[in-house]
């Protein structure tokens, strides 16, 4: 097992999202991406409410070495208007260097609106080629 397995936060998040890599080979980039919704509607009553979503994606932690340049969040952290989406895109290319055909890999997203929550998002790099 390699060192690049380290978890990302402890139990005090509020879930899991779990992105899957099936990579064709070392070197070839593959996307994947996740909607960040806003289920918030805007009202006359909502004078002073706060109904924007912030989100922020972590970067990676240094631990994780050679897979910290290998993905790619874009963007990274952003705002959701009342009833609307973000998509988010992870761009990973499989470093040449890697020598495992799986690799895991972890950070955190944070929503904030009216309350805070974070998930941690389990990414899974599969080298198929």
């Amino acid at each position: 097992s390699s060192g690049i397995n380290a978890e990302y936060g402890g139990d005090d998040v509020a879930g899991d999202i779990w992105v899957f890599f099936n990579c064709p080979g070392l070197g070839v980039t593959v996307t994947e991406t996740l909607e960040i919704g806003n289920c918030r509607v805007v009202k006359p009553d909502n004078k002073g409410a706060k109904l924007t979503g912030d989100y922020a994606l972590d970067p990676l932690k240094a631990d994780y070495g050679p897979l910290v340049k290998a993905l790619v969040v874009t963007p990274p952290k952003g705002v959701v208007e009342p009833g609307n989406n973000v998509t988010v895109t992870f761009q990973f290319t499989p470093p040449k260097e890697l020598a495992e055909t799986q690799v895991q890999f972890n950070t955190l997203l944070t929503l904030k609106g009216e309350t805070l929550e974070q998930y941690r998002v389990k990414f899974v790099a599969q080298i198929i080629g």
